[in-house]
């Protein structure tokens, strides 16, 4: 017979020692993946018995991941299923074929061979010049349960990362209970738990991530088939396998009444030959091949990615279309934690610039990190972005405590379900959703009439200043040949409510914690 002793620790704190008799040859399983067996008084311990594994040569040519039982004790390899493209644009399918389509219509990215999980993305491609030449990801639209995710940007008059949610716009960090989206300045990342799905999307590239052992040999698109087998990668809608996958591509195109000029595919063009050219050798592109990101060979290779710079640079005039897919193998880089610090060495081509305020970075966390973000720890990765000085590393005190999940208002403060408020000239109101905002309507003015001696009709207009009263004069500007605006200054008799606030917020947080410190002595004199 064995004693076992438990260790568990009650309501009031004290610890308990629980004994349990255990019969000879009884055995129990611990939290460390190891069991215990009761043999003639003594207890054995020994590990959770695992199969012998395998690792397997991933043909995308990624390094094979470990993936653990719903215990964490055992494991087994699988390879990554990751579908990238980028430029213009370059695709690179779950199983490492690498080709290029260049047309400006909306594809089946990924899509379920048989519906498991309600899962599929669609790609929506644009003309990036006036040419029409030259296409690029206008954005990527993933559909999951019931839920239709639009990740795009808005490049007019400054690139800003735009989402959608059943056509609703919300403001990443955005999380429910079956995914959620965080943004950097120059990404986005969708990540869904109950699939261990993420998507990325950068604007000029994106990738699509998924584990081989959910989706193995069940997806289909212009990714391919997840089945770590190029050779059925250009798979076509009827199941059959193409020799090509830039002609499998157009197979995949869905109808969309914004670009009617898209039609079916079109009959596989006679291919001619070319004229002997000298060859091409792009100075930016070798940089993928050079000793910047010789670190990153040895988990993901470059090749794709130097075709595809190759090809960008040959057939346009500018040389910093390559920096592309530089940036799109830096992505890859980092996503498996090698960090590259690879602009420098581009020698300015393709140099990232920050506001004044703010430091490039080439690894940084998703969430800025601020005196009270603890909350956002879980969510933080390692991804490439603008980061703050250090001099701005941001302090915030907040005195009262929302235990309702809300939005943030544009100037920073918190505000809750329900709440409405104007920003500009839109009103705003937060949801479930996050914030919404639509224009203000401005209310029909009733005409003046100026009758009595010496009135005249002037055009009132608002100054941003409180004290200060301003309107549209007769005058014309030289040089605009618009109204001129005159102000003049009025005598303030009141105090700015945020000022108040303040105040009030100070008055507060001093009446709180004099009462506890008083409290303090007083229970103190009390016991001695």
């Amino acid at each position: 017979m064995c004693i076992k002793y438990v260790y568990s620790f009650a309501v009031s704190r004290f610890l308990k020692v629980l004994l349990y008799h255990l019969q000879d040859g009884e055995s129990w399983k611990l939290h460390n993946c190891t069991t215990e067996t009761c043999d003639n008084g003594r207890v054995i311990t020994e590990h959770v018995p695992c199969k012998p594994v395998t690792m397997p040569v991933c043909e995308n040519g990624f390094e094979p991941v470990r993936v653990y039982d719903e215990e964490g004790c055992c494991f087994h390899y699988d390879c990554k299923c990751v579908c990238s493209g980028w430029g213009d644009p370059h695709y690179v399918t779950f199983d490492g074929q690498y080709y290029s389509f260049q047309k400006n219509c909306t594809y089946v990215l990924v899509k379920e061979i048989i519906p498991k999980y309600n899962f599929k993305i669609l790609i929506d491609n644009e003309n990036c010049d006036a040419s029409g030449a030259v296409t690029c990801t206008k954005a990527l639209i993933v559909y999951y349960k019931d839920y239709e995710i639009i990740l795009t940007q808005k490049r007019i008059p400054k690139t800003v990362n735009t989402v959608y949610i059943n056509g609703k716009q919300v403001f990443p960090t955005y999380s429910n209970e079956d995914f959620i989206i965080t943004s950097t300045t120059v990404k986005l990342v969708l990540k869904i738990p109950a699939i261990e799905a993420v998507v990325l999307f950068k604007g000029l590239s994106f990738s699509v991530d998924l584990p081989f052992s959910l989706f193995h040999n069940n997806t289909e698109g212009q990714c391919g088939t997840c089945d770590n087998n190029r050779k059925n990668d250009c798979r076509l809608p009827n199941g059959q396998i193409h020799p090509s996958c830039s002609v499998m591509g157009h197979h995949w195109y869905v109808p969309d009444k914004k670009k009617p000029y898209c039609e079916k595919p079109p009959p596989t063009p006679i291919p001619t030959p070319r004229p002997t050219q000298t060859p091409c050798k792009p100075a930016i592109c070798e940089i993928l091949k050079s000793k910047v990101f010789e670190k990153c060979h040895k988990v993901i290779p470059p090749q794709p990615f130097y075709e595809a710079c190759k090809f960008d640079v040959c057939h346009m005039p500018n040389s910093t279309v390559g920096c592309s897919s530089l940036e799109a193998y830096a992505t890859m880089c980092a996503d498996a934690s090698v960090c590259v610090a690879w602009r420098n060495a581009t020698k300015g081509q393709c140099e990232y610039k920050c506001p004044e305020n703010k430091v490039y970075k080439p690894c940084g966390p998703t969430v800025v990190p601020t005196c009270n973000a603890r909350y956002n720890e879980k969510y933080v990765q390692p991804y490439r972005g603008r980061r703050p000085t250090r001099s701005q590393i941001i302090i915030v005190f907040k005195l009262v405590v929302f235990i309702v999940e809300g939005c943030t208002g544009p100037d920073g403060q918190p505000k809750q379900p329900g709440e409405t408020w104007q920003s500009g000239c839109q009103q705003c109101n937060c949801d479930e959703d996050g914030v919404q905002c639509e224009p203000r309507t401005c209310p029909t003015q009733k005409p003046v009439t100026c009758t009595e001696e010496g009135e005249v009709l002037v055009n009132r207009t608002f100054s941003k200043n409180l004290c200060e009263i301003c309107h549209c004069t007769d005058s014309k500007d030289p040089n605009s040949k618009l109204n001129e605006i005159a102000c003049y200054v009025i005598e303030c008799l009141f105090v700015c409510p945020e000022v108040l606030f303040n105040f009030i917020y100070i008055y507060i947080y001093i009446y709180i914690y004099s009462h506890i410190i008083i409290s303090h002595i007083s229970q103190t004199k009390t016991q001695s």
